[in-house]
């Protein structure tokens, strides 16, 4: 993956530069948001058609379908609960139609709930981790998409890392029984 470094400049006292900076962020919650609530479909107002997914180590993915379909794989398990935060935006290189960031992006993954009580579900099992984030955005039809994500390195992590396992394969039935 390469990766191409923001040439930084401050925000200029612009308002369309203010105005981009806002957009993105909004656009940083709604991916956070997309994760958090399993709602992936929303993912499409995230990432252009061909969108390119990176990450240290790994092949990159390009096309929305299958950067949808590792978010599907990546959060299939129906008891992790996830909470994303992204915070430290530093925009820069806006034009009217592109823009870069890099970030950091707060992960906690909860466990299954072990008890119930007053109607809160109490999970004793969790992992955080920090990690680095550059996006690439383009503006078209009027709104800000991500057209790459580059996520680095895992800056840090804490807690019970098994959770973040891949389901156990289910069972295969049994198919000569008489």
């Amino acid at each position: 993956i390469i990766a191409i470094p923001l040439t930084t400049r401050a925000i200029r006292d612009s308002t369309s530069d203010a105005t981009t900076l806002a957009a993105i962020n909004q656009l940083l919650s709604l991916f956070s948001q997309s994760l958090d609530n399993k709602d992936f479909e929303a993912l499409r107002d995230v990432y252009t058609e061909d969108a390119v997914l990176g990450g240290a180590g790994t092949p990159p993915l390009t096309g929305i379908e299958p950067i949808l379909d590792f978010y599907r794989t990546a959060f299939a398990n129906e008891s992790l609960v996830s909470i994303h935060t992204v915070d430290t935006v530093l925009g820069a290189n806006f034009t009217e139609t592109t823009a870069s960031s890099s970030s950091f992006a707060n992960v906690y993954y909860l466990g299954p709930p072990v008890f119930e009580r007053a109607g809160f579900l109490f999970r004793n099992s969790s992992v955080v981790f920090r990690e680095k984030i550059s996006n690439d955005y383009v503006k078209r039809e009027g709104h800000w998409k991500v057209q790459r994500q580059t996520q680095f390195d895992i800056l840090s992590i804490e807690g019970d890392t098994s959770l973040l396992q891949p389901l156990p394969e289910p069972p295969a039935e049994d198919e000569g029984e008489d």
